[in-house]
């Protein structure tokens, strides 16, 4: 995995303009992303190889090889077991209409240009220089986006709706995970018996509560770990709202498949791993 940030930047912070671009490989070790969101950027990910389910906006999705998947700013969601892609981060608050089913599939041919474009502004922006970080986000902005949004202008929209108790639920534990909150809390905040609401969401988003506050809790901690090196591990657990750094770790454990600290510095390494398409 590589993933390479943007050095231009538009004069006017509100235009539209690339943030990054990150190259997940199958040799690559990639580890489980929990529930996250991004405030100001969109995801548009092209998925090379694999098969796979991805959560976003309590929906899950089947995603394969040749996929193209868009998921607009602020919209939670976990890739789980991240496929072989290509991932480019836009400034931008949103890139398809919310009611619309987010994964788009192509035929091999159209698939291979946008891969082209987009390796072709990952190389540029592997440079130093401010010039080619400026034609990586021409290439990205002024040619790939439009051809994508000619590509998905009509596409089916989402037919699920969501039960309003988990919505509700999923809202509770979003606005409060932080918080040193559990499952008893959830319940008590909206009436409803622990059994039921764990019917809800199973039948629903394919989960329980606690392992929907859990993800979010491990998703938010991963963010917290990369982008916080100073933190220490139990900083980072009470950000989270769990107040025993032990606690906390065995749960990353289980979560993502190594420690907080391993996950810290196998995802630095990588980061500033030279690698090759």
């Amino acid at each position: 995995m590589r993933k390479i940030t943007c050095e231009w930047k538009p004069h006017d912070s509100t235009t539209i303009s690339l943030d990054y671009i990150e190259n997940f490989r199958t040799i690559d070790e990639v580890y489980r992303r929990g529930l996250h969101e991004h405030e100001k950027v969109t995801e548009v990910s092209l998925i090379r190889s694999g098969s796979s389910k991805y959560y976003i906006d309590d929906n899950f999705y089947e995603v394969h090889a040749h996929d193209l998947v868009v998921i607009n700013a602020q919209k939670l969601h976990s890739l789980g077991d991240i496929l072989p892609s290509l991932i480019i981060g836009i400034h931008i608050p949103s890139l398809i209409d919310p009611a619309t089913i987010p994964v788009f599939h192509f035929d091999s041919k159209v698939f291979s240009i946008m891969e082209r474009i987009t390796k072709t502004a990952f190389e540029l922006m592997k440079r130093e220089d401010i010039d080619s970080h400026e034609l990586a986000n021409n290439l990205i902005i002024a040619s790939l986006m439009p051809f994508i949004n000619e590509k998905v202008s009509a596409h089916e929209h989402i037919k699920k709706t969501t039960p309003a108790i988990v919505s509700r639920a999923e809202s509770f534990i979003n606005q409060n995970f932080e918080k040193s909150i559990n499952v008893q809390d959830i319940c008590k905040n909206l009436s409803v018996s622990h059994t039921y609401l764990d019917k809800k969401f199973r039948e629903n988003i394919g989960t329980t509560p606690i392992k929907y506050l859990m993800s979010r809790r491990m998703g938010e901690a991963q963010r917290l770990l990369l982008e916080n090196p100073d933190w220490s591990i139990t900083q980072v657990a009470m950000h989270v709202g769990i107040n025993n750094p032990n606690y906390f770790q065995r749960n990353f454990k289980l979560f993502t498949g190594v420690s907080p600290q391993q996950f810290r510095i196998k995802i630095d390494k990588k980061e500033f791993e030279e690698r090759q398409f």
